[in-house]
């Protein structure tokens, strides 16, 4: 369904999706924050906040922000404006996705972070000049071209590209995930990823830099206070890791292509059914008949598009 673009008619709000869409863009913000602060950049700053957020927004913000001296006070202020602003709001069904949560989640994260921001500055293409690239919230939209003649769009949102201050600045990759434990199941699952893979490949060609190496930071929306409710992951990708990525995006879409017209054909890869720690919700729609399935179809709506599809149509 989501190379089809449907989705059935939403009767409730998708929360893991708003939440974690409501938290990165605290992500991006305080490394806005780093940006102003740490590496005293402000007009490279500026031009970054009024970018992701919109001038009166990031403005309304920053002026808060500004009120304050002590660190901890400046960042408090960036996190009730962004979160608040966010357009998120509670479900009374729902007591972990909150915005009490997702603030005081914010707020940890920044706590086990700020001590190692010197290590970890944000890369930025040009020092002197504020309009050049910086590594925070980067869209990529590009096109992989195979030997083949193939062409592929692909399309994904950078959190963040850092330097490792102890490793002679090399660029460094930062991926932000929300979840609701971080344990060995969730660590290991970055081990291999595409997603990463494909993400680490796009920036080097987008911004001409070797970018081998990543951080994954993973944040409870719902801290327990228990030192497990931030935990960064380093993971190093190759260039054998890339030719597996793009092998894979090939092969998604060649099997997309032979079947998106006769998707009743289509083979049924049932070890998906249970990932990610929960059913799949369209076992109903895989389960029923050809004749339900066709039914199920014509009820459906146009899916809601991804953060990053948004801001490519948006421009």
């Amino acid at each position: 369904m989501v190379h089809a673009q449907k989705q059935y008619p939403q009767r409730g709000r998708a929360l893991a999706l708003e939440a974690g869409e409501c938290m990165h863009q605290f992500f991006a913000a305080f490394r806005v924050w780093q940006l102003h602060y740490r590496q005293k950049l402000p007009a490279h700053a500026k031009n970054a906040g009024q970018r992701i957020f919109g001038e009166d927004r990031w403005n309304d913000v920053w002026h808060e922000v500004r009120k304050h001296k002590e660190e901890v006070n400046q960042i408090g202020a960036l996190t009730v404006g962004v979160i608040g602003s966010s357009g998120y709001y509670d479900d009374p069904n729902d007591q972990t996705r909150t915005l009490s949560n997702m603030q005081t989640a914010a707020m940890v994260y920044a706590r086990e972070t700020l001590p190692y921001l010197e290590s970890w500055p944000i890369w930025v293409d040009d020092p002197k000049n504020p309009i050049k690239p910086i590594g925070i919230e980067q869209i990529f939209d590009v096109v992989l071209e195979y030997e083949d003649g193939t062409r592929i769009r692909y399309i994904g949102t950078l959190d963040g590209i850092l330097r490792n201050a102890l490793k002679n600045g090399r660029v460094t990759m930062a991926e932000n995930k929300t979840a609701a434990r971080l344990d060995k199941a969730w660590i290991e699952s970055f081990k291999m990823r595409h997603q990463v893979t494909g993400y680490m490949a796009c920036g080097q060609a987008l911004f001409n830099v070797e970018m081998w190496h990543a951080r994954v930071y993973g944040c409870k929306i719902k801290p327990t206070y228990r030192g497990e409710d931030v935990h960064i992951e380093p993971v190093v990708r190759n260039n054998t890791d890339i030719s597996h990525w793009a092998n894979w995006v090939y092969n998604q879409v060649a099997i997309f292509e032979m079947y998106k017209d006769h998707w009743e054909q289509a083979e049924r890869r049932t070890h998906s059914c249970n990932r990610y720690f929960r059913p799949c919700s369209l076992i109903p729609f895989c389960g029923d008949s050809p004749e339900g399935r066709l039914e199920q179809w014509s009820q459906m709506v146009k899916a809601v598009p991804s953060p990053s599809e948004r801001a490519i149509n948006e421009g």
